[in-house]
């Protein structure tokens, strides 16, 4: 078995859904979590400074996208063929197109602007994108968004849904399908494992400011 090291910081964020599938795959793997004030004196030594970062062998592979997409092809989550594959990786990128809009929001350091900046990532962001999560588990019709199983597509929009109701609390609960997708997700026996035993921390920086 190769030897895995995934390095993220101290977060749920992007090192998450890669952690939750080494556990469903059952995969021993090294857990490296950099808190922020070790992040300078180490980002150098990534490939394209930043994280997360897995090691197999020794051989490097970043961008979270990526690093979620090899170890579900690997484990058995990453779609039965490339239709399905390439479904997934839609759901992997489709928090991509509000980044801008997040990442305003968090450099802001005016209070008001801040608040009004929120409100309309929410209102412009964040409500529009999950109308078109619901239709689209409408349109697959099993409770899944990719297939008729769980993927790595399922495990990654756990982790998003429930890290923006903690940057954005109360948006989730205004969707009914999602809210109910969640609790599938919650409910999958090595998932509901994982969330009991894993250290707790935040979802991301944005969540501590």
């Amino acid at each position: 078995m190769p030897h895995y090291k995934l390095t993220y910081f101290n977060l749920y964020g992007r090192g998450e859904t890669a952690r939750i599938l080494f556990h469903l795959a059952g995969v021993p793997y090294d857990d490296v979590r950099i808190e922020m004030e070790e992040w300078a004196g180490k980002r150098s030594d990534t490939r394209w400074g930043f994280l997360p970062e897995l090691e197999v062998d020794g051989k490097k592979v970043a961008q979270s996208k990526a690093i979620n997409l090899y170890l579900a092809k690997q484990f058995g989550f990453g779609g039965k063929d490339e239709w399905e594959t390439a479904r997934i990786v839609e759901f992997l990128l489709a928090f991509d197109d509000i980044g801008p809009m997040l990442y305003n929001v968090y450099v802001e350091q005016d209070p008001a602007k801040k608040a009004e900046l929120t409100e309309l990532t929410i209102d412009r962001g964040l409500k529009p994108l999950y109308n078109r999560f619901e239709k689209s588990l409408e349109e697959n019709g099993n409770g899944y968004f990719v297939g008729n199983q769980l993927t790595v597509a399922d495990i990654y929009m756990y982790v998003a849904l429930t890290g923006f109701d903690e940057i954005a609390p109360s948006v989730l609960s205004e969707f009914e399908k999602l809210v109910a997708f969640v609790k599938r997700i919650e409910d999958e026996p090595k998932v509901k494992e994982w969330i009991e035993k894993r250290p707790k921390c935040p979802f991301s920086f944005m969540s501590k400011k």
